[in-house]
């Protein structure tokens, strides 16, 4: 039987994010491109079998797109770090009936709905699951279950060892889940290049 699973992306306003993409990008263009990437991100978890998309945000921009796109939104109260964000969206989701979530950041041009699909799957023999970014070090997705089983890392330069090892303290079953797809993100101009040069459909 399947168990409950949600997906939660948490985004800061379009106007906002992106800012290191300032010396290739002009503040329009970076609204746009933060937009588009959202925008794929969510229709990739709108195809997938899913109990429910939150969206986590200060921004009206934010909010608007998740709305369209048919996700719930949760009004970021502008405190704390991006952990104190996903960890209360966590206890949102499981406080609506979640067994299991999926954090994923929403720059991720190239992923698919079987990319999400490979990551649900994961927890069916371990409690977490996590895919690191192109360059080791950050966390660009995480699946748990149950969704507040352990406190998250996201916002450290060292997220992924460091949820490693929070999941190692907490008695968690971890598990590592390569994937080129979602460990493929756009913080930088060089990311920004090679996506571009590569023309994927999202962001060109």
């Amino acid at each position: 039987m399947k168990r409950p699973a949600w997906a939660i992306v948490p985004a800061k306003s379009l106007r906002q994010g992106k800012s290191r993409l300032r010396p290739v990008l002009g503040d329009e263009d970076r609204a746009r491109f933060a937009q588009r990437l959202l925008e794929h991100v969510l229709d990739v978890l709108g195809a997938c079998a899913l109990d429910g998309v939150l969206v986590a945000t200060g921004g009206d921009d934010v909010a608007s797109v998740a709305a369209s796109r048919g996700a719930h939104v949760l009004r970021d109260r502008g405190e704390g770090s991006l952990a104190d964000v996903v960890d209360r969206a966590l206890g949102e989701v499981a406080s609506r009936g979640a067994a299991s979530a999926l954090v994923l950041m929403a720059d991720l041009p190239r992923i698919e709905p079987g990319d999400v699909g490979a990551l649900l799957a994961a927890l069916d023999d371990h409690d977490v699951a996590l895919v690191r970014d192109h360059l080791g070090h950050h966390t660009n997705a995480l699946a748990v279950a149950p969704p507040t089983a352990m406190a998250t890392c996201f916002g450290r330069a060292d997220s992924f060892a460091a949820h490693q090892a929070a999941a190692r303290a907490a008695g968690l079953r971890a598990a590592v889940v390569d994937s080129v797809r979602i460990a493929f993100d756009v913080d930088v101009p060089a990311d920004h290049e090679e996506l571009t040069a590569r023309r994927p459909a999202v962001g060109t």
